[in-house]
């Protein structure tokens, strides 16, 4: 009798003993009728090997639960059965507490609900291509590669999905092109090669399907947001000549791979109690490692509080631990809660987190004051209009009731008509619920016909649409305040953006970019890198005001696919490179300077110099990243072990791994971790931090070790000498730290630089003393 056998008898019996207690136990107790809810029960990896014999099991252990067939095939979900295995089922409070006793159950918890998170980018990043045709030449651009996007779908109608020049789809691709509404087989091509499309767990939530008069959404893998489209498009777009946005932004649009295949994983939907489920991003996980997919960009996540990373409430580092051991690089967005510090996403050790940048280009459109002084913002409203010089108005002067602050920042309804009618209104943001958008609204409402916003900074342009609108900053803002206050009849003109390119000091770390350390796991550096993420433009579905098929967006979900396409770049260089290899390249060959030359800058309340808790190791560099010298490699037995060093029992990380685990007693084991980069977050005295790295370079290299230690902190590493050979392609260091601080304090920086004279591959430190037991 084989394993397998054995393992089925085994569990059948189990289930049965199990189920019977239950059955005894339903009989001798009243349980009142209740509500079902969808569970995911989560099994950690797969027990069988065939995906039909798992998805038996998960079928006869639902049927043992409930009673019969009939009831398991009406409860359940999903079947996850080919990254790992579990299911999602609708289940009482009370089945989900008797299934968690059923053998092999890791645990069972509640369907949560997650947020989602160009022309210009790539050439700042210093991928230059002026046509399609002189680019191959230059590199293979992703081919052969093929990149998993789970997000919310794609508009395959977009130009840069036609799939001109692509290569056959890879003979192990397993994927499939899932029809549905207002998309069919023809829809993929060499290109977009699969399409699949995850609603039961969402739908569970809202008890209807929103299809027709009441929403843009489609019930298959077209994309009625747009945000899986332009994520799609950045990842892995092909070139689309003058693409631009209503005459801005003008260029030749590309993805960072634009000869890399498309999968796209539709889990994220149009709907008002939110975007996407774990049951549905589990399954497109589970999907996307059967099919094949090289690379997976994520651009959503969870807000803090975190959870564990073995707590199945964190889907995306379940469904990317999985992916990752099975070769699989995921690259996540980082958040947009910033610049608030920790409160950085998707912290997993073995995803790839992503922050955002800018880029030098910019749109800054005039505001002409009525005596001959220019000031100006940014806009990117183009519409036509003929304004001339026309009355300039504050909101506060024009307020339908002067005793409240409303018409301040211009809060629906609190401006005077009578006196808004024609005019240009200056308006102040004084809180976070009031933005640009809302603004435009009520003046509109109220007849004027322009606005000017003004407000802290924060990085990313919306359109209005309705009329011009030019957003300030609060000094700007006070200057036009100043001249309306000291004319008689103050008046204003407003100029159409333009687009300027290089005239503005970057990258800067967006504003809206989620900073670390991580909350979860300080050991674990986070964010890993930052990537262009402000003002990028790239497919949109074209509808209403998007009429160029081209649409700016803003957040880490879109620097997010800017690094998977690099990404798939590294992997189509070095198809045999671990996802720890991948990120370990992208790291150590970031760039900390902007193009003034001075240290990359985070726009925060102080514009201060960034640190890797801004930027990781810094802005990526494309071209660096193919050939960085040295890796720092990880194994899934590594990930293993690091789990072991936050508290997790060996029986609690094996159910999730379906190996023995057996959890090593190592001193500092979670700072040893073999990560490019080195966090340590409670400093006693002293603490040494080993580390192992790769030679991928030229054989016979030699490379010096370069420190530059964080303030207060004596730092040694051991050798300081790295010489490699034919026969020596591995080789550790010792890097010890000692505190000469006698206070408790906040994190300081540094860096690690092996150099050869030709790389220079540096990762990023950061070191807090601690004068307190942790």
């Amino acid at each position: 009798m084989d394993t397998s056998s054995r393992n089925w008898r085994w569990a059948r019996k189990a289930q049965f003993l199990v189920a019977s207690a239950l059955l005894l136990l339903q009989n001798s107790l009243v349980i009142s009728a209740e509500g079902s809810s969808v569970h995911i029960v989560y099994m950690g990896d797969k027990t069988y090997q065939n995906p039909q014999t798992t998805k038996r099991y998960h079928h006869k252990m639902l049927s043992s639960l409930l009673g019969s067939k009939e009831a398991a095939k009406n409860s359940i979900l999903y079947s996850y059965r080919h990254g790992f295995s579990g299911f999602a089922a609708r289940l009482t409070k009370h089945q989900a507490e008797a299934i968690t006793k059923f053998p092999g159950v890791v645990s069972v918890i509640p369907n949560g609900i997650h947020k989602l998170h160009t022309t210009r980018s790539w050439d700042f990043m210093g991928i230059h291509h002026t046509t399609s045709k002189s680019a191959f030449s230059d590199s293979n651009l992703g081919e052969g590669t093929i990149i998993g996007v789970i997000d919310t779908g794609i508009w395959p109608e977009s130009p840069s999905f036609n799939d001109e020049a692509m290569a056959q789809i890879p003979s192990r691709w397993k994927g499939v092109c899932q029809e549905g509404e207002h998309f069919n087989s023809t829809n993929c091509n060499k290109k977009i090669i699969g399409a699949r499309w995850f609603l039961k767990g969402i739908t569970s939530h809202t008890k209807k399907l929103l299809q027709g008069n009441n929403t843009n959404e489609y019930l298959s893998a077209r994309d009625g947001i747009g945000h899986g489209t332009h994520t799609a498009s950045t990842a892995a777009g092909y070139f689309v000549g003058n693409a631009n946005y209503r005459g801005l932004a003008s260029g030749l649009a590309r993805g960072g791979a634009p000869l890399a295949h498309l999968a796209i994983y539709k889990a994220c939907w149009n709907f008002s109690i939110g975007d996407c489920t774990d049951a549905d991003i589990l399954k497109a996980f589970d999907k996307a490692i059967h099919d094949g997919v090289d690379v997976l960009t994520v651009s959503l996540g969870l807000a803090i509080p975190l959870y564990s990373y073995v707590d199945q409430r964190d889907t995306i580092a379940i469904g990317s631990f999985h992916a990752t051991s099975k070769g699989i690089t995921v690259v996540c967005s980082a958040g947009n809660s910033g610049p608030i510090s920790q409160t950085i996403a998707n912290t997993a050790p073995w995803i790839v987190t992503v922050g955002a940048s800018t880029i030098d280009r910019s749109f800054p459109a005039a505001v002409t004051l009525g005596n001959n002084r220019t000031v100006r913002g940014h806009s990117i409203d183009t519409g036509k209009h003929n304004l001339g010089s026309v009355g300039l108005t504050y909101s506060e002067r024009i307020a339908l009731d002067p005793s409240d602050n409303l018409a301040k920042d211009c809060q629906s309804g609190s401006l005077n008509a009578t006196m808004a009618a024609g005019k240009i209104v200056l308006c102040f943001s004084l809180s976070d619920e009031q933005d640009i958008i809302s603004a435009s609204l009520t003046v509109k409402e109220a007849g004027g016909v322009g606005l000017v916003y003004a407000k802290y900074h924060e990085d990313g342009l919306t359109q209005c649409d309705l009329f011009p609108c030019i957003k300030v900053d609060y000094e700007v803002g006070t200057q036009i305040l100043t001249y309306i206050r000291r004319s008689r009849l103050p008046t204003a003109s407003l100029s159409f953006p333009k687009t300027v390119i290089g005239k503005w000091i970057s990258p800067r770390v967006a504003s809206f970019s989620s900073r670390g350390p991580s909350s979860m796991s300080p050991t674990v550096l986070k964010p890993d890198i930052v990537a262009p993420g402000v003002d990028i433009l790239a497919a949109f579905p074209p509808k209403g005001i998007i009429s160029s098929g081209f649409a700016f967006l803003s957040g880490t979900s879109m620097s997010c696919p800017h690094v998977a396409g690099i990404a798939a770049l590294i992997k189509s260089k070095h198809p045999t490179w671990s996802p720890a290899a991948v990120r370990s390249a992208l790291v150590t060959t970031a760039s900390q300077s902007g193009t003034d030359g001075s240290v990359i800058s985070e726009e925060g309340s102080t514009l201060k110099a960034a640190d890797p808790f801004d930027v990781g190791g810094g802005h990526v560099e494309p071209k660096k990243a193919m050939d960085p010298g040295l890796i720092y490699d990880i194994t899934t037995e590594d990930y293993t072990q690091f789990l072991c060093s936050m508290g997790h029992s060996s029986a609690s990380i094996s159910k999730v791994t379906k190996t023995t685990t057996c959890c090593k007693k190592e001193k500092h084991q979670a700072l040893n971790l073999n990560l490019p980069s080195i966090s340590v977050p409670n400093l006693k005295r002293a603490v040494t931090v080993k580390r192992t790295v790769t030679n991928v370079g030229n054989i016979s290299a030699v490379y010096k070790a370069l420190v530059k230690a964080p303030y207060g902190i004596k730092v040694r590493v051991e050798p300081q000498i790295l010489s490699f050979s034919s026969g020596t392609r591995v080789l550790s260091f010792n890097v010890s730290f000692l505190s000469t601080q006698k206070l408790h304090g906040y994190y300081k920086f540094g860096s690690l630089t092996w150099t050869d004279g030709k790389h220079f591959v540096r990762i990023p430190i950061a070191v807090r003393t601690s004068q307190f037991e942790s």
